[in-house]
C-alpha cells in the first residue's frame, strides 16, 4: 500500500447530485497514482470529525482487484453424509490456521471444517445450555483465539476455543430499543453482529415486526465487552422499510399478517471498518463511523444520482418476486403488494461489508433495467476515499472479505447451500 498524503480543504458545496468546490486552501496530493482513475474527492475536518467526499467512479470503469473465476473450494455437499448438508447458514468465518468454522443454523451446530475443505467436526447443537443454541446465526473469529458465536433473538453469545471447547456464555443486556423503552424496560437483550480488533461486540436489539400498515423497526446499538458490560452507546436506526396487512384464508379460517419488505424502501446497514463500527442509512449516499468510546470519528460521502422509481416497475418487482409460488399464494401475495405505496427515490446503496485491510465496500443499488450480470460495490480506502468498482461472483452472499479471499454462501438448485472460498487479488499500490 502506498503512502497517502491528505488533501485537507475547505469551503466546498454540493450542488444537486453532483459536487462542485470553491476551495479556500488545499493541500494537493502530489502522487496521481495514489488516486486510481483519478477520482475527485476532499477532505475536510468539522469539530474533530473527518468528513471525506468523493466523485463517482466512471459506470463503466474497474478499479482492477479480481475475484477468481471459480471458487476455490466450497464446504458442504448435496448428496452424502449429513455432516456436509448446509442448512440455514448464517455466517461463516476463516480461522487463522486456514480452518472454517459455518454457523449452520438449521442444526444449531458450529461445523467446522480444515483448509481444504474437508469436514471435521460439529461443535455445539441445539439446546438452552451452556454453549447450546436455539436460533444460531453468527460466528467470529475473536482476539485472543477463540470463536465467538450468537443467537439471531436473544441476548446469548458463546466463547469456544478454537478446538471446539465451550468456555463461556455471556448475557448481553444494553440499552433498550424504543418498544421495550416504551414498556418501561431499562435493558433489553442484544445480538451480535460482529467483533472489533480489540474484542468489543458490536451488538443491537433484536427486530420484531408489526401488522398493518408501512413501518420500520426501530434498534438500539452498542459497544459492549465480552462480559456483556456495556462501553458505548451508539444510538437507534431504523431497519427496511416493509409493509404488512392481515390477509384472512378462507381455507383454514385463519387470518395470517403478510408483511413485504419495500422492493426500493430504505434501510440502515452496519459494518466494522478496521477499528471503527460503521452505520449506512441509504436515504443518501452517506456512511457514518465511530470509535470505540461511541464518539463520531469520520462521515464518507459519494456522488450519486437519485432517481425515483415507478408504478410500473415496483409492480413487475413483485410479480418476479412471487412467479414461483402456487397460484392461489400468488394471488394473495399480489393483491397485498398493489397496495404497497410508493417511495420517492431508490435507495443510494444496497449494503456495506469491512474487509481484513481496513477497506469499505459499498454495493451499488440495482435500478430496474441497470442490472448488471455480478453485483459491484464501490470501494473505500481505510481513509474513507472511493478507489472505483470491483464486482464480486453473482449469487453469493459474502460474509467475510479477507487479504485474498472472500467467504460466502451460495444457494443453488433445490434450495441446497454451500459456502464458498473464492480469491480476491488486489492491485499492487492499492
Amino acid at each position: 500500500m502506498t503512502a497517502r498524503t491528505r488533501m485537507a480543504c475547505v469551503g466546498w458545496t454540493i450542488a444537486g447530485a453532483y459536487m462542485a468546490a470553491a476551495i479556500a486552501a488545499c493541500d494537493i496530493d502530489p502522487d496521481p497514482a495514489d488516486r486510481p482513475d483519478e477520482l475527485d474527492y476532499r477532505v475536510r475536518d468539522s469539530a474533530g470529525i473527518t468528513i471525506v467526499e468523493s466523485g463517482r467512479p466512471a459506470p463503466d470503469s474497474r478499479l482492477g482487484w479480481q475475484v477468481g473465476a471459480a471458487p476455490q473450494l466450497s464446504l458442504g455437499a448435496a448428496i452424502g453424509e449429513a455432516d456436509y448438508q448446509l442448512y440455514e447458514v448464517g455466517d461463516a468465518t476463516r480461522l487463522a490456521d486456514g480452518r472454517f468454522v459455518v454457523a449452520n443454523g438449521g442444526s444449531n451446530q458450529l461445523l467446522a471444517f480444515d483448509a481444504a475443505g474437508n469436514y471435521l467436526a460439529a461443535w455445539a447443537g441445539q439446546g438452552d445450555g451452556p454453549g447450546e443454541f436455539r436460533s444460531l446465526a453468527r460466528v467470529a473469529y475473536s482476539p485472543g483465539d477463540s470463536v465467538l458465536a450468537g443467537n439471531s433473538r436473544d441476548g446469548r453469545a458463546s466463547f469456544f476455543d478454537i478446538d471446539g471447547t465451550h468456555g463461556r456464555t455471556t448475557m448481553l443486556q444494553g440499552s433498550p430499543g424504543p418498544f421495550m423503552r416504551a414498556m418501561g424496560r431499562e435493558q433489553d437483550d442484544h445480538i451480535v453482529i460482529d467483533v472489533l480488533p480489540d474484542g468489543s461486540l458490536f451488538t443491537k436489539t433484536t427486530e420484531g415486526y408489526e401488522t398493518t400498515g408501512f413501518w420500520r423497526w426501530q434498534s438500539a446499538y452498542a459497544l459492549m465487552t465480552a462480559d456483556g458490560g456495556t462501553t458505548a452507546a451508539l444510538g437507534e436506526y431504523p431497519g427496511p422499510e416493509i409493509y404488512s396487512e392481515n390477509v384472512f384464508a378462507e381455507e383454514q379460517r385463519m387470518v395470517y399478517v403478510t408483511p413485504l419488505r419495500h422492493p426500493f424502501g430504505k434501510s440502515t446497514f452496519t459494518a466494522v471498518w478496521g477499528d471503527l463500527v460503521a452505520f449506512g442509512r441509504n436515504e443518501a449516499y452517506e456512511i457514518r463511523a465511530f470509535s470505540s468510546d461511541g464518539s463520531l470519528a469520520r462521515i464518507v460521502r459519494r456522488d450519486y444520482v437519485p432517481g425515483a422509481p415507478t408504478q410500473e416497475q415496483q409492480d413487475a418487482h413483485f410479480r418476479e418476486r412471487f412467479a414461483d409460488l402456487s397460484d392461489d399464494e400468488r394471488t394473495s401475495r399480489l393483491g397485498v403488494a398493489a397496495n404497497v405505496p410508493m417511495v420517492e427515490t431508490f435507495p443510494a446503496y444496497a449494503g456495506i461489508e469491512g474487509d481484513a485491510l481496513g477497506y469499505l465496500w459499498v454495493r451499488e443499488f440495482e435500478r430496474p433495467g441497470d442490472e448488471s450480470e455480478n453485483p459491484v460495490w464501490t470501494v473505500f480506502d481505510p481513509e474513507g476515499r472511493a478507489l472505483g468498482f470491483v464486482e464480486t461472483p453473482s449469487g453469493l452472499t459474502i460474509y467475510e472479505i479477507g487479504e485474498d479471499y472472500i467467504l460466502g454462501k451460495r444457494t443453488g438448485e433445490l434450495d441446497i447451500e454451500s459456502v464458498e472460498l473464492w480469491g480476491l487479488t488486489r492491485t499492487e499500490g492499492d
